[in-house]
């Protein structure tokens, strides 16, 4: 199990600072997919309260969140949509500098401009949704940019973490010193002093994935890297312990989808 620690005073500050700025609902969720509710931060809408007093609709929302979770979490970026009932939402994923998943920002409620009411929510229902605020696509994306960069600072601070073991921190410095030879889990046990089986069975729950998915995706973060500040590809496949520039292009465009010369000189 992942030990998992939040700096919740500094978050709550955060947050709070967030919801006075922007009036909206903004809130967090953790790597479970639970909403933490000890925040100080804008209160649920009068429509999905009432809303939720069904079983069967609050499950429907639950399911909705749960599923807008996961797009944001494998797509390691901001996600914008509407929810089941048409409003507008926004999920900003946190992500540490080793690529693991740390939880996310959670924002919206907001109905777009014009919008009608939903099917089955007349009375009390259809006239709390008209009263709730409205926001164009434009605005919402305005807002996941600056909250983008707002969990940029919640990671870079260790406001939200996960508390790593010494020894991962030793394998992840190794690792990347030694991205230009090849590296084997048997390469992994001895810099740590541990069985093969160890490193085999433990890292993937400290790296969110397998030694060579991990090394892999390093060795790519750097390539692309290189390559956006204008290293040539032979250059970058030397430096990186490829056999040559056209096992190192098939292996980029494998994993990006890109040749490494489109790559060259954006970043």
């Amino acid at each position: 199990m992942l030990r998992y620690a939040i700096e919740t005073a500094a978050l709550n500050e955060m947050l709070a600072r967030l919801y006075r700025l922007f009036d909206i609902r903004i809130t967090f969720f953790d790597v479970e997919g639970r909403e933490l509710d000890y925040f100080d931060i804008k209160e649920m809408s009068s429509f999905c309260r009432r809303l939720r007093r069904s079983a069967a609709r609050d499950r429907a929302c639950v399911a909705c969140d749960r599923a807008n979770l996961e797009v944001a979490k494998g797509g390691r970026e901001m996600h914008l949509y509407r929810c089941h009932m048409g409003l507008m939402e926004g999920i900003v994923p946190l992500y540490d500098r080793r690529g693991m998943y740390l939880g996310a920002v959670v924002f919206g409620q907001l109905r777009p401009p014009g919008a009608r009411i939903p099917a089955g929510c007349g009375g009390k229902l259809g006239r709390l949704y008209r009263d709730l605020p409205t926001a164009t696509p434009e605005r919402m994306e305005d807002i996941a940019r600056v909250l983008a960069c707002v969990t940029g600072h919640i990671v870079d601070s260790e406001i939200v973490r996960l508390q790593n073991r010494s020894w991962a921190e030793e394998l992840e410095r190794y690792i990347s010193d030694h991205l230009a030879e090849r590296i084997t889990v048997r390469d992994l046990a001895r810099v740590i002093r541990r069985s093969a089986s160890f490193v085999s069975h433990h890292f993937p729950a400290e790296f969110g994935t397998s030694p060579a998915n991990y090394v892999l995706r390093k060795r790519m973060e750097l390539a692309r890297s290189l390559l956006g500040e204008g290293d040539y590809v032979y250059r970058v496949a030397e430096k990186l312990g490829f056999y040559d520039a056209f096992h190192f292009s098939k292996s980029f465009k494998a994993y990006y989808g890109v040749s490494p010369v489109g790559c060259r000189g954006r970043g």
